[in-house]
């Protein structure tokens, strides 16, 4: 029962942060008074419900007329497009006001996330942001969508250069593990989450790589067993509460064996660029990773 409990509380946290975005409250009135008239006829009217999503857009020079409410910053270009509310519940009747060609969503919010933009009758597409690839494909998707594929192949090809230059270097035996922190509960992140992604990409050796989900839970006797010589922390939702849940759990004598603990090896990530879903800080996540994975 407990860790089911803690598996609907992560759940919850996933799914609050997957669109890389906390809600600050309702759409101000202020943005919401975009004037529909002004769109020419045969012009696309795009909607993105994710900060991650609005950023490729950007990227790509999509132009979005909706974005999601948040407290992180959006591009210069999207600075007079109108708030549709919260990435996990945006608000319908702003977002038909709008009349848009196309809403873009994360498909991770799960099925009846989806099955309200149908009931609506609001077209929407869903692009799979759970890892590296799926970003890849979804530049792609894209880019051919709005007729964006020299730029979208540009952003690729940076992309994949990068990873061709990590290819090229010598994997590091160093035992990894990752923690997932979340106010009150801390879970291990396998290669499937984001950050497991993006250590294998660098050649990490993840400790617990293999799992049927992206975070799961481990006993400490495996811990023990696997004995990680870097512990890197992931933080989601509450930054601070979450670094005290996980600093507390490390505190405990159980840990005091780990050698990451011993040898003040526990490295807190920063989330701007080690979120719950891949976005366009890749390359710059991959070099601060590359950093810590071959730091001696």
């Amino acid at each position: 029962r407990e860790f089911m409990k803690l598996k609907k509380y992560i759940t919850s946290i996933v799914m609050m942060t997957l669109s890389l975005a906390l809600t600050v409250g309702c759409s101000s009135s202020e943005n919401n008074d975009i004037q529909t008239s002004e769109v020419k006829q045969g012009e696309e009217v795009v909607v993105a419900t994710s900060v991650a999503v609005t950023e490729i857009l950007d990227k790509l020079g999509v132009k979005v007329s909706g974005v999601p409410t948040t407290s992180y910053e959006l591009p210069e270009s999207v600075k007079n497009a109108t708030e549709v509310g919260s990435p996990m519940n945006p608000d319908m009747e702003i977002i038909k006001s709008l009349n848009p060609t196309v809403v873009v969503s994360v498909d991770t919010l799960g099925e009846d996330y989806k099955k309200t933009f149908t009931q609506n009758n609001i077209p929407s597409e869903f692009v799979n942001l759970t890892n590296v690839d799926g970003l890849k494909e979804t530049i792609k998707t894209l880019g051919e969508r709005f007729d964006k594929n020299d730029k979208a192949n540009e952003i690729l090809k940076e992309l994949e250069d990068k990873e061709v230059s990590l290819d090229n270097k010598e994997k590091n035996d160093e035992k990894v593990m990752i923690l997932f922190g979340a106010p009150g509960s801390v879970m291990i992140g396998t290669d499937k989450s984001y950050t497991g992604n993006l250590v294998q990409i660098c050649g990490g050796n993840n400790v617990f790589s293999e799992g049927n989900s992206s975070y799961i839970q481990v006993n400490m006797e495996e811990i023990i067993k696997a004995n990680p010589d870097k512990i890197l922390v992931t933080m989601h939702a509450l930054p601070e509460e979450t670094k005290k849940t996980v600093a507390e759990e490390l505190a405990k004598d159980s840990w005091k064996s780990i050698n990451a603990v011993k040898n003040n090896k526990v490295i807190y990530l920063d989330s701007e660029y080690f979120g719950m879903s891949a976005n366009l800080k890749v390359i710059e996540a991959l070099d601060l990773l590359g950093d810590i994975l071959y730091e001696q």
